[in-house]
């Protein structure tokens, strides 16, 4: 059985490895690419075929960016770890693609997020007033009003994700995103608003934000990208 290369994108960060995997295959094609190694209890329980799929996928990902087939646990708060290495890992999925970030030593987070446009009905519980204002700054400057719109919902999806990558390094229960999870500003790479509108389709950026949840209260840079069909953001702190 011979399959394309299915890794989206694969990259270093901070010390860390990266990668995107874009889900194409049928669960029996990933299984072929596995031993027994992989497997958990974990996968037999799960009965929905989509689930299934993302397990296997995440664990052909984690293989291609260490080398290696690895075994991934969980600890009781659900926080992953892989069995007999003290790296840190963090793993997202969305519709068709699923995300891993693993550092040696420090905490990290990722998050993968499909594009949608229901976010809308929720924004309200994760983005302050503040961060709306910093929201609708951004897209101010948008001249096509259909654009300007595409980017308000880009925008909205990338504070979620965002508050999803720190909420999944500072290891903490009873996190309120609207409460103790703070974005500051966001610095695009290039601004979507500099290449013509037909192009509107990739970019990205680093957002400042903290959080307050913690007795740390620490700062930190998430890195995002954004493409035609999901944002992903992702972050390492010590």
């Amino acid at each position: 059985m011979i399959l394309h290369m299915p890794i989206l994108r694969k990259w270093k960060y901070n010390g860390a490895v990266c990668g995107i995997w874009r889900v194409t295959e049928t669960a029996e094609e990933l299984r072929f690419l596995l031993t027994e190694k992989s497997f958990t209890q974990e996968f037999v329980n799960y009965k929905s075929p989509s689930r299934q799929l993302e397990y296997l996928a995440v664990r052909v990902l984690i293989r291609e960016l260490m080398g290696m087939e690895c075994r991934v646990l969980h600890h009781e708060s659900g926080k992953p770890y892989i069995d007999g290495l003290s790296c840190k890992i963090s793993i997202s999925h969305t519709k068709g693609f699923v995300a891993v970030i693993i550092h040696p030593d420090k905490e990290v987070g990722i998050d993968i997020e499909y594009n949608s446009d229901r976010v809308k009905k929720v924004v309200d519980r994760f983005v302050s007033s503040e961060e709306m204002s910093l929201i609708d700054r951004t897209v101010s400057v948008m001249t096509d009003s259909a654009i300007r719109e595409k980017l308000r919902i880009n925008m909205y999806l990338l504070f979620w994700s965002a508050k999803e990558t720190i909420f999944k390094m500072i290891n903490s229960s009873e996190v309120d995103f609207l409460e103790h999870l703070c974005i500051n500003s966001v610095l695009f790479y290039e601004r979507p608003d500099t290449v013509a509108d037909s192009c509107y389709k990739a970019f990205s950026g680093v957002m400042d934000a903290y959080e307050c949840k913690t007795i740390q209260k620490r700062g930190m840079s998430i890195d995002f990208d954004v493409s035609e069909e999901f944002v992903c953001t992702y972050s390492c702190v010590d």
